[in-house]
């Protein structure tokens, strides 16, 4: 009798074992104005559902707060974070496993200037790359658009954490803060107490082709496949458009051809891998088709 009641404890837990959710590790919002971060999450969990009949239940759960190059070098070596979302590069598509599905659709390529108020006419006087040298940027250090910006011939002040990056720009230790379409605008509404003098000048786009994707640990293969999967079967659904077209951070700037009457100043993106097919139609919003980048 004692034999058969450790039996089938023994199984009670095996099954819940089989039963409980792999627990998948990102990072917490960097801030408590960090609105996109929702945005990543949700897609995340939503590829992780998607994927339930191979490979089971997943949940996301939150790891200790970082920024991003500390983020990066722990998912490298597959400890305290299994999954990452950034911009991609060469160097981090070398150290890192790289689901090539572009969570944005190339949305983070648009950048609008985060700027000092008092400073929009000099903005507005804009018309080149030649007149966008003249200023300086604010980015982060470990940022592969401050590569490209630098790249391009703009002068770059790098700082190594994100919310520092508003107060150095406020306090003119560089001209500008530039952001992806769908973060300047709330970045700056959430400080408006903090910041009142700073505003989004979005009378000219700089353009690059520049996809936010999923990384992993290289160890961890099965899970770069599974994320895949999942995102693949998320556009089939049309779940990722209605993401995009629906999420506070996002929602705004939709219909997207508003923005193609919009001064442009494209640039190339010397760090994107070969790999990363800017002409699939599938993956990528082409604002600028007739340019070969």
């Amino acid at each position: 009798m004692e034999i058969m009641k450790s039996i089938l404890a023994c199984l009670l837990l095996l099954s819940s074992i089989e039963l409980s959710a792999q627990q998948i590790r990102i990072i917490p919002p960097q801030s408590e104005h960090d609105a996109s971060h929702s945005y990543f999450a949700e897609l995340l969990q939503e590829a992780l559902d998607l994927t339930v009949p191979e490979y089971g239940s997943a949940d996301i759960v939150f790891t200790t707060k970082m920024e991003q190059g500390r983020a990066l070098h722990e998912l490298a070596k597959g400890k305290f974070i299994d999954v990452y979302w950034a911009g991609t590069s060469l160097e981090r598509e070398q150290r890192l496993l790289p689901v090539r599905v572009p969570l944005l659709k190339g949305l983070l390529g648009f950048r609008v200037a985060v700027i000092r108020s008092e400073r929009e006419s000099v903005f507005s006087e804009i018309q080149n790359l030649e007149d966008l040298k003249s200023l300086s940027a604010c980015q982060g250090e470990h940022w592969p658009d401050s590569d490209i910006l630098e790249a391009a011939g703009i002068q770059v002040r790098r700082g190594p954490i994100y919310e520092l990056l508003f107060s150095q720009l406020y306090a003119g230790r560089c001209d500008f803060f530039p952001r992806g379409v769908h973060e300047g605008f709330g970045e700056v509404e959430a400080r408006k107490q903090r910041y009142p003098e700073l505003s989004v000048f979005s009378d000219l786009i700089v353009y690059y082709p520049f996809p936010m994707y999923f990384f992993v640990s290289p160890k961890d293969e099965v899970l770069a496949e599974r994320i895949q999967l999942g995102l693949d079967r998320a556009i089939d659904s049309g779940f990722l458009d209605r993401l995009l077209t629906e999420h506070p951070v996002t929602s705004h700037l939709f219909p997207i051809e508003k923005w193609l009457q919009t001064k442009a100043i494209i640039l190339d993106n010397p760090l994107l891998p070969k790999e990363a097919d800017v002409t699939d139609q599938r993956y990528w919003l082409r604002p600028y088709a007739e340019v070969k980048y």
